[in-house]
C-alpha cells in the first residue's frame, strides 16, 4: 500500500527531526515550521492526507492553521499536538479546526502511531466513499441518459407511427382523386400536430421568363398563434436568388433535405430564419420522378430542436405520397391536353375536308364567275374602255381568285399532316398565317404592323407547327386589344409582328433547350408577337401557358391555345418569352436557333450566304 502524505507543522526544529524520524518508516513525512509554510505544502505537494499541527506558534497559531486547512482543504484529516492542554485550546481547535484527535507532548510513539494510523483509515475511507459516490453519480446520470433516450425514441415511434397512420389514411383518397389538394390539408395539418411544430408549409417550384426558379407557397398550417404581425412567416412568392438560398436550391434539386437549428445555418440563411421567428427548420424535397416539384417544410418557432431519424423518414414519406399525387395529376393533364389536341385535329380535319369538299363544290360556280368576269372586262375594254364596269369586272376576277386561295390556304392549315421537317424562311410563314387576320384586322380597326424582312436565315422545323404557333399568338393579341377597347373608346388598337436576325451571345445560348450542339449555333432569330391590350397580372403570366388557364368569360375559350403553342415550342427547341404589364400590353418572344449559314435574299435581288 502507497505510503500517505503526512505534515507536520512545528516551531521547534528538534521536534520536526524527532517527528520525521519516528514516523519515516510509515508515512511520508512533510515539515513546516511555521502557518505560512504549511499553507505553501499544500499548493506545492498535492494532496496531503493528514496534518499535525502545534498549537503554540508565532504568527497564526495552531487553532487557525487547522481551521484554513479545514476550509481549503476539507479532506485532509486533522490532529492537534501540543504541550498545552488548556480547555479554552482544546474547545477552539474542535470548533475551528474540526481536529480528528488532541494529543499532548512529549507523544508516545505507539499511541501516535495508533492515532496517526487510525485517521489514516479514516482518510482513505473518506476517498473510497467520494470514489463510489462519484460512480454512483455517474451510472444514476447514465441511467437517466438511458431513460431520456428511450423516452425520446418511444415518442419519436408514436410520432412516426401516428404520422405513418395519416398517410396510409389519407394515400388512397389523395392518389386515387383528381383533387388531390382538397386532402392535403388536413394531412399537413395532422402532420403539424403530430410532430408538435410551429408551420408546416408545402412549395411548389416553377421558372419565370427569365429562368430564374421561383417558389410559390401552395399551403400553409400554423399552430394556434404562430402566424401574427409579430411573426411573419416567409414570402407566399419568392425566387431563392432574390433572398440568397441558392444553396437550398442545390441540395433539394439533388433530392437532399435540408434539416438544422437556425443557429447552424449560414449567417446570412441564419438571419432570414431568424428575422421569421424559425429556430428550427426542416425542408424535404418532394420529387417528381428525377425533377424537384417542390418541398415540404416543418419550422418549429419556439426552440431550437432535435429532429430524429424516424421521424424525418415518415415525413420523408408524407413527402413522397404528395410527389406520387403530383405525378398522377400531371400525367392526368398531360392526358387531357392529348385528348384535347386529339379532339382539336379531328375538329381541324372535318374542317380541312370540309373546306375541301366547299372549294370543290364551289370550284365550278366561280370558275364561271371568273369567265364570265373576264369577258365582260374583255368586253368593255374592247368597245367602251372608259366604262366604270371594266374595272368591276376586274375586280370580280380578283376577288374570285383571292376566295379560292383562302379556302385552299385554310384546308391546308386544317388538314392535320405527318410532321415534316424542312428548310423554311419565316417570313412566308408569317405572311401565310397573316392571311387569316389581314381582314379581320382591318375589319375590328386593329393597326397590324409588320416589321418582317425576307432576307433572314432559313431554318430547318415544322412549317405547319411553326405557323400554328403564330396563329395563336396573333388570335390571343387579336383578344387583348379588342377587350380594352371594350373598356376605353376610341382606343387605338395595335398589334405588332417583328421577324429579325440577331447574334449569339452567351445569354442567348443558355436559353436554347435544343439538343443540337450548341457550337453548330450559328445566329438566332427572334419572332415577336406585341399588343396593346389589357395586358396580364404577375400572377396571370405566369400561369397563361398553363393547361385549361383562362381569363376569358366561361364558354369563349378552353385555355389550350397558349398551352398547345408551348408545346409545340418546346417540341420544335424554341425558346418562349413573355414579357407583358397589367393595363399596357403584352409581348411574346420567340428565340429559334440556326444552325448553319443559308442563303439570305437580298433587297436587290442578289444572294449573300
Amino acid at each position: 500500500m502507497d505510503k500517505l502524505k503526512l505534515l507536520y507543522v512545528d516551531d521547534e526544529e528538534v521536534n520536526l527531526s524527532n517527528f520525521k524520524m519516528a514516523l519515516k518508516h510509515h508515512f511520508l513525512v512533510i515539515t513546516a515550521c511555521s502557518a505560512q509554510e504549511a499553507l505553501t505544502c499544500f499548493s506545492n505537494q498535492g494532496k496531503i492526507a493528514l496534518v499535525v499541527a502545534d498549537q503554540k506558534m508565532p504568527g497564526m497559531d495552531g487553532t487557525e492553521l487547522l481551521a484554513e486547512i479545514r476550509s481549503r482543504y476539507p479532506d485532509t484529516v486533522r490532529i492537534m499536538l501540543t504541550a498545552y492542554s488548556e480547555p479554552a485550546d482544546i474547545m477552539a481547535a474542535i470548533n475551528k479546526g474540526e481536529v480528528y484527535h488532541y494529543l499532548t507532548k512529549p507523544w508516545q510513539e505507539e499511541i501516535l502511531l495508533d492515532t496517526l494510523n487510525k485517521a489514516a483509515e479514516k482518510y482513505r475511507l473518506t476517498q473510497q466513499n467520494k470514489i463510489l459516490l462519484t460512480q454512483l453519480r455517474e451510472k444514476n446520470e447514465a441511467l437517466q441518459r438511458e431513460l431520456r433516450t428511450s423516452r425520446f425514441l418511444k415518442d419519436s415511434l408514436i410520432r412516426r407511427d401516428l404520422i405513418l397512420s395519416a398517410v396510409n389514411e389519407t394515400s388512397q383518397k389523395i392518389i386515387s382523386s383528381a383533387h388531390w389538394r382538397h386532402f392535403t390539408e388536413p394531412l399537413i395539418a395532422r402532420l403539424g400536430l403530430v410532430m408538435a411544430v410551429s408551420k408546416v408549409h408545402i412549395y411548389c417550384l416553377s421558372q419565370d421568363a427569365s429562368g430564374n426558379t421561383r417558389v410559390q407557397q401552395e399551403f400553409e398550417w400554423a399552430s394556434e398563434g404562430a402566424v401574427t404581425a409579430d411573426h411573419p412567416c416567409l414570402p407566399t412568392y419568392f425566387s431563392f436568388a432574390e433572398i440568397h438560398l441558392e444553396r437550398w436550391l442545390c441540395l433539394l434539386a439533388r433530392g437532399e433535405s435540408i434539416i438544422d437549428n437556425t443557429e447552424d445555418f449560414p449567417p446570412q440563411e441564419a438571419a432570414l430564419l431568424q428575422a421569421s421567428h424559425i429556430y428550427s427548420l426542416i425542408c424535404t424535397p418532394i420529387m417528381v420522378g428525377n425533377r424537384c416539384w417542390g418541398f415540404l417544410s416543418l419550422a418549429d418557432c419556439s426552440t431550437k430542436r432535435s429532429w430524429p431519424a424516424l421521424e424525418i423518414a415518415a415525413v420523408k414519406t408524407a413527402a413522397s405520397l404528395i410527389a406520387e399525387a403530383v405525378h398522377r395529376e400531371e400525367m392526368d393533364t398531360e392526358l387531357s391536353i392529348k385528348q384535347a389536341q386529339l379532339t382539336q385535329a379531328g375538329r381541324l380535319t372535318a374542317i380541312g375536308e370540309m373546306a375541301k369538299g366547299m372549294a370543290h363544290e364551289i370550284n365550278l360556280p366561280m370558275s364561271l364567275i371568273s369567265l364570265g368576269a373576264d369577258e365582260i372586262h374583255q368586253y368593255f375594254c374592247k368597245n367602251k374602255p372608259d366604262s366604270p364596269c371594266s374595272q368591276t369586272a376586274k375586280e370580280i376576277t380578283g376577288q374570285v381568285t383571292k376566295v379560292m386561295r383562302l379556302l385552299e390556304d385554310m384546308r391546308l392549315f386544317a388538314t392535320l399532316a405527318r410532321e415534316k421537317i424542312s428548310d423554311i424562311n419565316l417570313y412566308w410563314t408569317i405572311n401565310s398565317a397573316l392571311t387569316f387576320f389581314r381582314e379581320q384586322f382591318r375589319a375590328y380597326l386593329i393597326q397590324l404592323h409588320e416589321e418582317t424582312s425576307e432576307g433572314v436565315p432559313s431554318i430547318s422545323t415544322d412549317n405547319q407547327k411553326a405557323e400554328q404557333i403564330l396563329v395563336n399568338l396573333l388570335a390571343n393579341a387579336r383578344y387583348a386589344v379588342m377587350q380594352k377597347a371594350a373598356e376605353i373608346k376610341k382606343f387605338p388598337m395595335q398589334v405588332w409582328v417583328r421577324l429579325y436576325k440577331e447574334e449569339l451571345t452567351e445569354e442567348i445560348k443558355r436559353k436554347i433547350t435544343t439538343p443540337a450542339a450548341q457550337e453548330e449555333l450559328s445566329a438566332v432569330l427572334i419572332l415577336e408577337v406585341e399588343d396593346n391590350g389589357v395586358g396580364m397580372s404577375e400572377e396571370t403570366r405566369q400561369h397563361c401557358t398553363d393547361p385549361f388557364f383562362t381569363t376569358k368569360p366561361r364558354g369563349e375559350g378552353t385555355g389550350l391555345g397558349l398551352s398547345v403553342s408551348k408545346s409545340l415550342i418546346k417540341e420544335l427547341g424554341f425558346h418562349l418569352e413573355i414579357e407583358s404589364t397589367l393595363g399596357e400590353g403584352s409581348l411574346f418572344r420567340l428565340t429559334i436557333p440556326t444552325y448553319a449559314e443559308y442563303p439570305v435574299l437580298l433587297d436587290n435581288n442578289e444572294i449573300q450566304f
